[in-house]
């Protein structure tokens, strides 16, 4: 079964505990370089993948030549790398060390909201350093929870929900055997802050939207608790200035009066269309690795049959 603790699970999590440990060794920039370096390097081991990260992002800008496409690819190889030597250092750090590498614009928008108990949930996904706006938000004050998927093994699984919540804050998993549903609605019903990752293949409860011109599988809880809530949902990019991560939090997005079906729908869309713009902004930063549309075809024969929904 999946999340059993097996001896090649503690063995991975002993190499991942010594990694980390040679990593913070480093000066940090020495250490992110390093980073990425080695998943720059990894394209070689997984051509495959490599040459699928390649395939999508040329669906995605059909504009661009394949120089320009490869470029991309690499530095969103590379910068998966920058993002764990980043992560692994940061939650080394006192707060205020941490405040040198990370800042947030627009904090005060969720304090606000969570000093008056309005509650929300934080719309982000996996762009730049999501990881380290996590962080960032306990570092602010923000007393927040992530919805997350759990690692199968459950010894790294518990190390990097450890190093999560370093700063405060706590986990509800996705794909445990607990449904998550109703411990989100009772952590906004206190009016506390919850970080959706909405980019990732849904695989049950989903709804079918074009992403970057192609069907993609969508969980549509972002929408789904926002509604049935009445809390804002704060849109959260994420960007690499001057050396620094630095974490945008946009105007809130105030969700439909009204549940149904559709207002589910069209409000997911909404929220897909931050990430699309901010991807045409910056193509290199977003996780391309991850094959987001695995179940495109499967969603092309559903719109097909639910014309209205399309």
């Amino acid at each position: 079964m999946r999340f059993q603790k097996t001896p090649l699970h503690y063995i991975q999590y002993l190499c991942l505990k010594a990694a980390c440990a040679a990593l913070r060794l480093l000066p940090y920039s020495w250490a992110v370089a390093a980073g990425r370096f080695a998943t720059g390097a990894v394209r070689f081991v997984m051509p495959k993948r490599f040459k699928r990260t390649m395939y999508d992002i040329q669906r995605a800008f059909p504009d661009k030549s394949p120089q320009e496409v490869y470029e991309i690819a690499l530095e969103s190889w590379r910068n998966m790398g920058a993002i764990l030597s980043e992560f692994i250092h940061l939650t080394a750090m006192t707060p205020e060390k941490f405040k040198k590498y990370v800042d947030i614009i627009g904090a005060e928008k969720m304090l606000d909201a969570q000093n008056k108990k309005i509650g929300g949930i934080i719309h982000i996904g996996h762009f730049t350093n999501w990881e380290a706006f996590g962080l960032a938000g306990a570092v602010w004050g923000v007393d927040k929870a992530v919805l997350a998927q759990r690692v199968d093994n459950p010894y790294v699984d518990a190390e990097t929900n450890r190093l999560r919540n370093i700063f405060t804050g706590r986990t509800f998993y996705s794909n445990h055997e607990d449904n998550p549903f109703f411990a989100c609605m009772r952590w906004l019903k206190k009016g506390k802050l919850l970080g959706i990752l909405i980019d990732q293949n849904a695989t049950a409860s989903e709804v079918w939207v074009r992403f970057m011109g192609r069907v993609a599988a969508f969980s549509p809880i972002t929408a789904l608790l926002a509604i049935k809530m009445q809390v804002p949902v704060f849109p959260v990019q994420v960007v690499r200035k001057m050396g620094k991560i630095v974490c945008i939090v946009h105007d809130p997005l105030t969700p439909p009066k009204e549940y149904s079906p559709k207002s589910v729908l069209e409000f997911t869309k909404v929220l897909v269309k931050c990430y699309e713009d901010w991807m045409k902004e910056d193509p290199a930063s977003w996780l391309w690795a991850h094959n987001r549309w695995k179940r495109e075809a499967e969603g092309e024969r559903y719109l097909q049959e639910h014309p209205d929904e399309a």
